[in-house]
């Protein structure tokens, strides 16, 4: 047989030549692939943001939206991480479990804290802490059928909100039978404005919806959130314009709106200088039974009475149809010289009509007032 160099014609390439020629390109090609290819992943951004997504989806079980969060928070990138929680004398949220995501300076972040109902305390604590004698906070409700409560940080740019979700699979466990999910965040945009106090509503209870699947807790959840009540932590109402919260009361209050779902509600009785002279809180739910618990309130509370009064707290209680006895706390705040209400008649008739008018709202019966 002929050799297919000696049939090559004057001018045609050399077989052998272009055998080796491919071989090169092909060796080449390789080498682009391999090296080139995950260069340009890598410098473009892409791995990073495939290790984004790689971390949120398993941070806290999945349960953080990573669509919804970057909204909120104004970034494009985030990063998640689970954390321990502190187990010091203070109950803190996330005895369950607890994660945080973050931008890379870590100044948009929002935190992500998961309780039974054996754990409330916690949740508590983070939503405003609820000293025995200071001003905690508007616990706004979230409304649309939701058992949750925010409020405004602080520091203007931070929000925080909780939310119960009771477990229709887990009603024979009382330790169990409800989740609480609590979260808090800081954004790198204002809050101000109705608009990003929604998006925060709306992160939280998706949140609390994919927690709930997450650790098989088989609840109900409420409606769409497209707006949520002003933040009214600040505004002065003046005496008998109240509506929400503190509607029945003579005296200047600052108040909130009201929801029947809302497991928590205060309203502040303001002296003729505008302090903060009296608290009145209603506690729903988990709240009710955690609330003994938090620090500084153990010697204001005597356990097993539905009122009473001690020290300068007031507290009553009513049983409500599926979270047991509601518990409704007034309590004297800073004094100033002024004597707002010296024999504490005012303190005793705002608990009343608070207690009678938001148990009413929650469709409890049975009220104890001391």
């Amino acid at each position: 047989m002929a050799d297919a160099t000696e049939k090559r014609r004057i001018g045609d390439p050399d077989p052998r030549i272009t055998r080796r020629e491919r071989k090169r390109w092909l060796f080449a090609a390789v080498i682009v692939l391999v090296v080139a290819v995950p260069s340009i992943f890598y410098f473009t951004g892409a791995y990073d943001r495939w290790q984004d997504g790689r971390s949120l989806a398993n941070t806290c079980r999945g349960s953080v939206d990573t669509a919804e969060v970057k909204k909120l928070l104004g970034v494009d990138r985030l990063r998640g991480h689970d954390v321990q929680v502190d187990q010091g004398a203070i109950p803190r949220a996330g005895r369950l479990h607890k994660c945080n995501v973050s931008d890379s300076d870590g100044n948009a972040w929002l935190s992500v804290a998961m309780d039974w109902r054996s754990d409330a305390a916690g949740a508590l604590h983070d939503f405003g802490g609820f000293e025995p004698y200071g001003d905690v906070g508007m616990a706004i409700p979230l409304g649309h059928g939701w058992e949750g409560v925010m409020d405004e940080g602080r520091l203007g740019k931070d929000l925080v909100a909780t939310v119960a979700m009771p477990c229709v699979n887990r009603r024979s466990d009382p330790q169990h039978s409800s989740l609480i999910i609590t979260v808090q965040g800081a954004a790198t945009r204002s809050v101000e404005g109705t608009t990003q106090r929604a998006r925060f509503a709306r992160t939280t209870v998706k949140t609390a919806e994919n927690a709930a699947k997450a650790w098989g807790c088989t609840a109900r959840s409420g409606g769409a959130i497209s707006r949520v009540p002003d933040n009214t932590a600040h505004a002065k109402i003046p005496p008998g314009g109240a509506r929400g919260t503190c509607a029945g009361i003579a005296t200047a209050v600052r108040e909130s709106a009201t929801d029947s779902k809302a497991p928590i509600e205060n309203c502040y009785l303001l002296s003729d200088s505008d302090t903060s002279q009296y608290r009145v809180s209603a506690f729903y739910g988990p709240f009710a039974k955690a609330l003994p618990d938090q620090l500084g309130y153990a010697d204001e509370i005597d356990r097993g009475k539905p009122a009473g009064h001690k020290g300068s707290g007031l507290w009553a209680s009513a049983e409500c149809p599926s979270a047991g006895r509601a518990l409704y706390i007034a309590t004297g705040l800073a004094k100033t010289n002024d004597r707002f209400d010296p024999d504490g008649t005012l303190e005793k008739s705002a608990l009343k009509t608070f207690a009678t008018r938001s148990a009413k709202r929650h469709g409890c019966a049975d009220l104890k007032l001391p």
